[in-house]
C-alpha cells in the first residue's frame, strides 16, 4: 500500500490507511517482534520504490547484477532501521496506552523521518511519507508553515486515530467506546482545519498567480542520451541539439531560456572556442541563458571538480555561478570508499566532485533566482537558503537520464511540488531527457514534457512578490518541536505515567 501511493503508481489515498495493517501486526507484539515487522515492513517498501536504482548502478554503473541488488539491499536495510525503531519505540513506550499512541505515534515518526533524511551528505529523503500527497493541494498547503514533514505527521496521525477508534468499536466497553470516540473527534476536527486551511490558501495563491505579473522561461530539453554526453565524438551533434532548440525557443521571445545540468559537453570558460560560440548563441537571440556545465579548478595542488549551473547575460557575459552544494551517492561520491571499494561514481570525473558552499541568488529578466542541481531538490532546508537569500522565483536542472523509463523521474519531480509551497514561490525544471516543466506556488504542476522528447516548453510564472514564508525563514522548527515532544513523552512512560 505504501508503495503504491507514490509515484507512478499515484494512488494517494492508500497513504491515509496504509499503516493501519502494520499497526495491528504489532499490537500485541513484544518491542523486538515489532521491530522486525517493522524492518520488514521496510524492507518491501524500499526494495520495491527504489528498485529503478538497479536499472541505474548495472545499465550506468556497469556494475554487476548481484552487487547492483546488494547496494539495493543495503540501502533498504538502512531506511527500514528507522520503521524498525519506530515500532520498538511504539510498543516501548506505549504499551496498551492508546491516547499516548495516538499522541506519540506522529511525532515520533517526524523525528525519525527528519533524523534519516536531512544528516550530513548521507541524507536522504527519498519516498519521504509527505511526498504521497503531492497532487492533493489541499493537503500540502500547509507545508509552508510546517515543511513536508507536516504532512508526514498528518498522515501518521489520521492512521493512528482510524485504528484507534476501529480497536475501541471492537471492544464495545463504554471506556474504549469513549476513548475511540474522543480520538475520532480530534481526528476529524484536525483534518477539517488543515483542508479548510488548504483550500483558503489555494485561493488566495491561485488568484495572486492570475493577477500578478508574469514573465516568460524557455526550458529545453535536449534529450541526449548518457553515452554521447562526454563521448568527444557526439560533441557537435550535442552542441548542436541544443542551440538548434534554443533558436527555435527565441522565437517565442521568452525572458530566460533554461538548459539542463551538464548540458554542454565541455568546460564553459576553459574550453575558449566552445564558450565563445556560448557567449555569441546569447548575443544572438538578445536573451539570458542559464545552463549546466561542469567546471574544475586547482585547490593546494589538487584539481578539484565541481557540477555547476552558469548564467549568460543577453550580451553574453557571465553574470554568476553556482557549485553544487548536495552531491549525488554513487553518482558524484562514493560513501563509505573503504568500504565500498568495487564501486565507482556514475559520472566520468577523476575522484570525487568538490561541494559548493553558498546558496548563490542571481539577477535575471528582472527578478532574483535561486538555482539547485537536480538531487538537492529533495532537500528542503537547502532550497529554503536561496529563497531567505531573496529568491523570488526558483530553477532546477537536472539529468535523469540516469533513471531510464522507471518511476524514479516521476518521484524527483514529484518532490518539487512540496518545495514550491514550502517557499511559495513558482519553480521551472529543466531536465535533460525530462520531466521538464513548471511547478505553481500551489504546489500545482502543469506546462510538462514527456520523458525521452527532444523538445523545448515555453512557459509564463508568477515570481513571489510577498514576504518569505515561516518555513523559508525558519527551517523545520516543527520537526524540532516533534523531537522534543518524542522526548517529553518517552520520558513521562519511562517514569510511569500513565496521565500526560
Amino acid at each position: 500500500m505504501l508503495t503504491l501511493t507514490f509515484p507512478d503508481h499515484n494512488w494517494e489515498i492508500l497513504a491515509w490507511a496504509a499503516w493501519i495493517p502494520l499497526f495491528l501486526a504489532i499490537e500485541n507484539a513484544t518491542p523486538q517482534r515489532a521491530a522486525l515487522l517493522g524492518f520488514v515492513t521496510g524492507m518491501v517498501f524500499y526494495n520495491w520504490g527504489l528498485s529503478w536504482i538497479n536499472n541505474t548502478l548495472i545499465n550506468y554503473g556497469n556494475l554487476h547484477w548481484i552487487l547492483s541488488f546488494a547496494v539495493l539491499g543495503l540501502l533498504s536495510a538502512y531506511l527500514s532501521f528507522f520503521i524498525a525503531l519506530f515500532c520498538y519505540f511504539l510498543r516501548k513506550v506505549c504499551g496498551e496506552n492508546r491516547i499516548r499512541f495516538f499522541l506519540f505515534a506522529p511525532v515520533l515518526w517526524v523525528s525519525l523521518e527528519y533524523l534519516r533524511s536531512t544528516h550530513s551528505e548521507y541524507g536522504f529523503s527519498w519516498l519521504g511519507l509527505g511526498y504521497s500527497q503531492f497532487q492533493t493541494l489541499p493537503v500540502i498547503q500547509i507545508v509552508e508553515w510546517t515543511g513536508v514533514y507536516g504532512i508526514s505527521w498528518f498522515l501518521i496521525m489520521v492512521n493512528s486515530g482510524l485504528f484507534l477508534f476501529w480497536k475501541c468499536w471492537c471492544e464495545q466497553t463504554d471506556l474504549e467506546l469513549q476513548t475511540g470516540w474522543r480520538v475520532l473527534s480530534v481526528t476529524l476536527l484536525i483534518s477539517v482545519l488543515w483542508l479548510a486551511y488548504g483550500n483558503q490558501s489555494l485561493k488566495r495563491y491561485s488568484s495572486l498567480e492570475t493577477n500578478n505579473e508574469k514573465i516568460k522561461i524557455a526550458l529545453v530539453q535536449g534529450n541526449v542520451e548518457q553515452f554521447m554526453k562526454w563521448n568527444p565524438v557526439y560533441q557537435n551533434i550535442v552542441i548542436n541539439k541544443y542551440r538548434d532548440l534554443t533558436l527555435k525557443a527565441a522565437e517565442k521571445k521568452p525572458d530566460l531560456i533554461l538548459w539542463p545540468e551538464t548540458a554542454i559537453p565541455f568546460y564553459f570558460e576553459e574550453n575558449q572556442s566552445e564558450t565563445d560560440s556560448m557567449r555569441d548563441l546569447a548575443r544572438e537571440i538578445k536573451i539570458p541563458i542559464l545552463f549546466g556545465s561542469p567546471h574544475r579548478e586547482k585547490i593546494k595542488d589538487e584539481i578539484i571538480y565541481f557540477n555547476s549551473a552558469y548564467l549568460l547575460s543577453e550580451s553574453g557575459e557571465t553574470l554568476g555561478r553556482y557549485d553544487k552544494i548536495h552531491l549525488v551517492p554513487f553518482g558524484e561520491f562514493v560513501p563509505f570508499r573503504k568500504i565500498l571499494f568495487f564501486i565507482e561514481k556514475l559520472v566520468v570525473m577523476i575522484g570525487d566532485f568538490g561541494r559548493g558552499t553558498e546558496a548563490t541568488v542571481m539577477q535575471t529578466a528582472g527578478n532574483r533566482v535561486g538555482i539547485s542541481i537536480c538531487y538537492e531538490m529533495i532537500f528542503p532546508d537547502l532550497i529554503r537558503q536561496a529563497v531567505k537569500n531573496g529568491a523570488n522565483f526558483l530553477v532546477n536542472i537536472t539529468n535523469d537520464a540516469w533513471f531510464g523509463k522507471s518511476p524514479a523521474s516521476y518521484q524527483h519531480r514529484s518532490m518539487g511540488a512540496l518545495r514550491a509551497v514550502e517557499n511559495r514561490v513558482s519553480i521551472v525544471r529543466a531536465a535533460n531527457t525530462g520531466i521538464s516543466g513548471t511547478i505553481e506556488a500551489t504546489g500545482k504542476l502543469r506546462d510538462e514534457t514527456q520523458l525521452f522528447t527532444e523538445e523545448f516548453r515555453v512557459t509564463q510564472i508568477t515570481p513571489a512578490t510577498g514576504g518569505k514564508t515561516f518555513y523559508s525563514l525558519n527551517g523545520d522548527i516543527f520537526s524540532w518541536v516533534c523531537l522534543l515532544v518524542t522526548g517529553l513523552i518517552a520520558i513521562a512512560a519511562r517514569r510511569g505515567k500513565n496521565e500526560l
